[in-house]
């Protein structure tokens, strides 16, 4: 029984990101947009190096928002428990972005070990969390929050029993640089950073 082991892991991932105003955009689509969707296109991939599959995973990203600034606290209006608004309108006086962040669970199925046919998961990051990565790339003003990821799975020893993994979520920011293009009046932004897994 001790041999059945299941163990989770989300490494690190670097991205280099080129933008144009504004930043309203995903950098899983390289397309800009207003983020209404919940999902961006970016993502962290799940690894299991166990030696059996973690069976019924379900996966939640969580803000803890008792430990926002105030500066982040001021754009967000709570609608319930579990339901709650993130405007980011102070940013950009053109568009007015309204982000609803809804906590739940999310099915995703097994994670199968490293090796073997099908091995891992894609979690994709809210779309609310991208746009203010790029924010923060140029306002060092801008407290940006972590995000938790929680892993929830089966007992492999116990079935009626489940298994809860946690990952914090911390962006690094190595470089951020303008540069203009008078030809077609726009701005172009590039971004390279790392988000760091704990």
């Amino acid at each position: 029984m001790n041999s059945r082991k299941v163990n989770l892991a989300i490494p690190s991932k670097t991205f280099e990101v080129e933008l144009h105003q504004p930043l309203f955009q995903d950098w899983g689509s390289g397309v800009e947009e207003s983020f209404q969707d919940e999902k961006s296109g970016f993502y962290l991939e799940v690894y299991n190096h166990g030696n059996i599959p973690a069976e019924n995973v379900m996966v939640e990203i969580a803000v803890d928002f008792d430990e926002l600034s105030d500066f982040m606290k001021d754009h967000i209006v709570f609608n319930g428990e579990n339901h709650h608004s993130f405007y980011l309108s102070e940013f950009n006086k053109v568009e007015n972005i309204k982000h609803e962040i809804n906590f739940h669970l999310e099915e995703m199925g097994a994670v199968h070990p490293v090796g073997a046919e099908k091995h891992g998961i894609k979690i994709h990051l809210p779309k609310c969390y991208i746009y203010l990565l790029n924010i923060r790339a140029f306002n060092e003003n801008l407290n940006l929050f972590s995000l938790n990821i929680i892993l929830v799975y089966k007992d492999p020893n116990n079935e009626s029993k489940l298994c809860t993994k946690e990952f914090l979520i911390e962006p690094e920011i190595h470089m951020a640089k303008r540069e203009e293009e008078p030809s077609n009046n726009k701005v172009k932004y590039r971004i390279k950073g790392e988000l760091i897994i704990e």
